[in-house]
């Protein structure tokens, strides 16, 4: 199989460097150029890298992240891990030229004509791209992506009302993010337009624009991994081992095939007590490449129609840089490049 070029938009910051380390050795997709800052343009990409992962990109140097730059390499298609507002305009420039766009940034998630893909639940809605063209596919926030797919099982049921209390790790703060001081043995109970990210996506995700998620984000002294808290309200009663038997059947829900980065089941459920916990489960997922993709689900409660569960996403693989890459998967899968 011929090995698929890719571009790096933003590979220096946190997120972009777990894409460095998830496309180490990938079975087709080959990292080989990266784009970032003017400030680290210029350098041995190795230079930010791990000893371990820096000995594998020490012939790639950092370009400059600008569409002309982008436009003139020789990549089959890009992975976009810019967190702020100048991605957006970045990505709909190249996209227009041709350029194939998996986009981890949350400028253009909301924008009609670009999907917002969670595979398992809303595979279809990559039907509708032109794959001789350019295109945008955006993966969700990090709380988002595990909300929908720790809820998906139940969406059989009629989902109604999603109420939710995040517990977020300091990496999703990207690099420097919380100062020490501020989260050292305390909790901020505010996260700036995380709530609002929660509540759109979500609803776009499962093509719901009335569902209604209500979101109160925190940020906790831990340092990967997002735990929530969530109560699922549903449109009729179901019984508890009805609930329990949607969760050991989802599987992979609507995806079908085998990819590279796809967990065998995309939602483990843990009987115990007091599971999941960030330090025990937030590398769930099997085989080894898709570590960390599985969200983990516990605590299944159920009174009259409404679900309550904890879960947990690793918010930097499952919720950042793996998504991507399973998107890219996915429309690889479909021919698309």
């Amino acid at each position: 199989m011929d090995r698929i070029k890719v571009g790096l938009l933003g590979g220096t910051g946190v997120v972009g460097q777990v894409f460095a380390r998830m496309l180490a050795n990938h079975p087709f997709l080959e990292l080989s150029s990266v784009y970032a800052s003017d400030r680290s343009s210029g350098s041995r990409y190795s230079s930010f890298l791990s000893d371990d992962l820096g000995s594998l990109y020490e012939h790639i140097m950092v370009e400059r992240a600008d569409s002309a730059t982008i436009l003139a390499g020789k990549n089959d298609i890009i992975f976009s891990a810019v967190s702020d507002s100048a991605a957006g305009t970045i990505e709909k420039e190249i996209s227009a030229q041709g350029v194939k766009v998996f986009t981890n940034a949350s400028a253009n998630r909301m924008d009609p004509s670009v999907p917002l893909v969670v595979p398992e639940i809303n595979f279809s809605s990559l039907e509708g791209l032109d794959q001789n063209s350019g295109f945008i596919v955006a993966n969700g926030n990090c709380s988002t992506i595990g909300l929908s797919l720790g809820v998906a099982p139940l969406s059989g049921f009629g989902i109604k009302k999603i109420d939710v209390t995040t517990m977020q790790a300091v990496s999703g703060a990207g690099y420097p993010g919380v100062p020490s001081l501020d989260i050292l043995s305390n909790v901020v109970p505010f996260i700036q337009s995380e709530e609002e990210k929660i509540s759109r996506e979500s609803a776009k995700i499962f093509g719901n624009p009335r569902m209604e998620v209500n979101a109160t984000c925190t940020r906790v002294p831990i340092r990967d991994g997002h735990l929530e808290s969530v109560t699922v309200v549903l449109e009729d009663q179901v019984d508890k081992a009805d609930v329990l038997k949607a969760y050991h059947n989802f599987g992979n829900g609507a995806i079908r095939g085998a990819y590279p980065t796809l967990p065998s089941k995309s939602v483990i459920v843990r009987q115990e007590r007091d599971r999941p916990q960030p330090l025990l489960d937030v590398m769930a997922g099997t085989p080894d490449r898709a570590k960390g993709m599985a969200v983990t689900v516990g605590r299944i409660r159920q009174k009259g129609n409404a679900i309550s569960l904890v879960l947990l996403v690793h918010n930097l693989i499952r919720g950042a840089a793996g998504s991507a890459i399973l998107n890219a998967e996915v429309m690889h899968g479909r021919g698309a490049f």
